[in-house]
């Protein structure tokens, strides 16, 4: 039996060579393992440097990219509520796959629904530099009653350091004084997440 043609009987990397030469495609499979790995895991500078991208190449792909995962937030049934840890990773499991440290922050209402969701810092390999001041500005705006914390760690290994422990509470104590309670900070790895509530690593 044929079977009809359609774009989701493509393989990646069929997909991929419609928009760049076999032989780029071809190296981003050998150097990267996988097209999700090769686009999501690479500056735009690291992808100029392969054979038949380019700088303009590789900026529009990192624009796919972008919008693709925008695409797969707006049609994924995501928790209007958040109930817990789990729900925060799902929403944002998007930043498993970060090759740099990135602080987001979900903004809730009083009953634990996501009023905004916002990237207040982007950093280093093992960094991401947040304050109080940017984090609950937004939050003041929005009239959030409570904020969760989170960010990633490239490395995979989403076990909280000792920097990420002091953030959290100074953080936590910053939001008590203006009335606006942090619930939860999760660090997000590969496949995984900690939730430093649920480990007791703040009150």
């Amino acid at each position: 039996m044929i079977m009809p043609f359609t774009l989701s009987n493509m393989a990646d990397e069929d997909l991929l060579e419609a928009v760049l030469p076999k032989t780029a495609v071809r190296e981003l499979m050998a150097e990267y393992g996988s097209v999700q790995q090769a686009l999501l895991q690479t500056y735009p500078q690291e992808l100029e440097q392969i054979r038949g991208i380019g700088p303009v190449k590789a900026r529009q792909l990192q624009y796919l990219c972008e919008l693709a995962k925008r695409i797969y937030r707006a049609n994924s049934k995501l928790p209007p509520v958040i109930r817990g840890p789990l729900d925060v990773f799902e929403r944002l499991v998007d930043m498993q796959h970060l090759p740099v440290e990135q602080f987001r922050v979900l903004y809730l209402n009083t009953k634990n629904g996501v009023i905004a969701e916002e990237t207040v810092s982007q950093g280093t390999l093992n960094a991401a530099i947040v304050g109080p001041r940017e984090l609950f500005r937004r939050a003041v705006r929005l009239m959030a009653a409570t904020v969760i914390l989170v960010h990633n760690h490239p490395s995979g290994d989403p076990t909280p350091s000792q920097a990420d422990i002091v953030l959290t509470k100074d953080l936590v104590a910053a939001g008590n004084i203006l009335g606006i309670i942090v619930i939860d900070h999760i660090v997000v790895g590969k496949g995984q997440y900690v939730s430093l509530k649920e480990s007791g690593l703040f009150a």
